[in-house]
C-alpha cells in the first residue's frame, strides 16, 4: 500500500520490530540492474546467476520492471532489481544506473555484484556511537515509558539513573527539560519523522535528523 507510510507491503503493526520486515518505497532506477546477457554464453566459465547463491536472507518482491531482490546478510540490507528476462542458471550482467554522485556508490554496487557469486559483503567495524544515536535511543525510550504511564521524573529515573534525579531534579529543572525534549522528539518521529531517518524523505520532518546531535559522543 504506497500511501501507507510510503511501505509498499502491509506489515502486522504489532509485530516485534526483529519480526517486521516492511518494504520501503525506492526508486528501482537507483538500483543495480542484473538482466540476462544479450549474447549465449560461450564461456564455459562465465558466471550464471543462481538465486541460491545468494547468500544471506533472502526476499522477493515483484515490481513493474522484474522483481526486486533484497538479501539480509548479518545486519546489511542490499537490493538490486532483477529484469523480466532472467532465468536461473542464464548468463548475466549487470548495469549500473547512471545517477548523480555514482563515484561514490561504486563500493555499494561493486558489494552487490559480488553478492551474486556468493561473496558476503565485509561486516565493518562498529562505528562510534553519536549524540544523535544516543538521542534516537533516549527518545523512544522515552515515549514507551509514557504510553505505559510513567510520569517524567520515573523517565528521567530510568534514563540517567537515581541518583542525577536525586540531585537535579526540579519542576522547571534541565533534566526535566531534556525529558520533554526527548518526548517532543519521539512524537515527531512517530508522527512522520521515521521516514526521514529510513531514508525515504531526504530531508528531515518535524526538526527531527541529523542535526543536531550527529557529533560522536563524548
Amino acid at each position: 500500500m504506497p500511501s501507507a507510510g510510503a511501505c509498499d507491503s502491509v506489515e502486522d503493526p504489532n509485530l516485534d520490530a526483529r519480526e517486521a520486515h516492511p518494504q520501503w518505497l525506492i526508486d528501482t532506477d537507483d538500483l543495480l540492474l542484473v538482466r540476462a546477457a544479450q549474447r549465449p554464453a560461450t564461456d564455459p566459465k562465465r558466471l550464471r546467476f543462481d538465486l541460491w547463491r545468494v547468500p544471506g536472507h533472502k526476499r522477493l518482491v515483484g515490481d513493474v520492471d522484474g522483481l526486486l531482490l533484497t538479501a539480509k546478510v548479518s545486519a546489511r540490507f542490499l537490493r538490486m532489481t532483477l529484469s523480466d528476462g532472467l532465468r536461473d542458471g542464464s548468463a548475466y550482467a549487470v548495469t549500473v544506473p547512471l545517477v548523480p554522485g555514482l563515484r561514490m556508490r561504486l563500493g555499494a554496487f561493486d558489494a552487490q555484484a559480488r553478492l551474486l557469486t556468493g561473496e558476503a559483503p565485509r561486516v565493518s567495524a562498529a562505528r562510534p556511537v553519536t549524540r544523535a544515536a544516543t538521542l534516537h535511543l533516549r527518545a523512544l525510550q522515552a515515549l514507551d515509558g509514557a504510553q505505559a504511564g510513567a510520569s517524567q521524573r520515573d523517565i528521567a529515573q530510568v534514563l540517567f539513573g537515581l541518583e542525577a534525579v536525586v540531585r537535579r531534579w526540579q519542576a522547571d529543572g534541565e533534566l526535566r527539560a531534556q525529558v520533554r525534549h526527548l518526548l517532543r522528539r519521539a512524537r515527531a518521529y512517530r508522527d512522520g519523522g521515521y521516514l526521514a531517518l529510513a531514508g525515504v524523505h531526504s530531508s528531515p520532518a518535524n526538526g527531527v535528523g541529523d542535526a543536531p546531535g550527529g557529533e560522536p559522543a563524548r
